[in-house]
């Protein structure tokens, strides 16, 4: 499979209606699930942070949040965000897709950039993640969790940029 082909379009931002500074929104289409549901322990138990999971239908992540790209990693995978107002948040896309070495992630968004809730952050394939053999659920993790009380918002089929949570 070529992964280039998969993502040479560009990618416009989408924004909600309104844009609110204490709400986490969903940063893809697909199932919202509670992070204590996600297969990965790590995740299900918390020990990184509260936050929300995605199942993902869509092929592009956009920012849940307006504020700053804080770290990439390199295989296009995951990235890390610093809030307008404090949280550090953790995208994790797919569980043990490191493994893949970035085939089928292609990053958008650099590390030191601005970002406003709705920007496009990376574009990947979660047909092609589950045929590699791996989970493509999105983890949205707060990492600064006890700074903030964080309360779901969103259940059952959701779209990219619904309210998912409000801290």
């Amino acid at each position: 499979m070529n992964w280039h082909n998969l993502f040479k379009k560009k990618t416009p931002a989408l924004r909600p209606q309104i844009l609110k500074d204490n709400i986490l929104y969903v940063p893809a289409q697909g199932t919202y699930l509670p992070l204590d549901q996600v297969s990965d322990p790590a995740f299900a138990s918390k020990s990184m942070g509260d936050g929300f999971a995605i199942m993902p239908e869509g092929k592009i992540l956009y920012a849940p949040v307006s504020g700053e790209v804080a770290g990439t990693f390199p295989t296009g995978h995951a990235l890390t965000l610093k809030s307008e107002n404090g949280l550090e948040i953790l995208i994790h896309v797919g569980i043990d897709t490191v493994e893949l070495n970035g085939r089928g992630f292609e990053p958008i968004a650099q590390q030191g950039q601005q970002i406003t809730a709705g920007d496009p952050l990376l574009r990947f394939d979660p047909t092609a993640i589950r045929k590699a053999g791996y989970d493509p659920t999105i983890m949205v993790i707060v990492m600064n969790p006890r700074d903030v009380h964080l309360t779901p918002l969103a259940e059952g089929s959701v779209q990219a940029l619904d309210e998912a949570m409000q801290f």
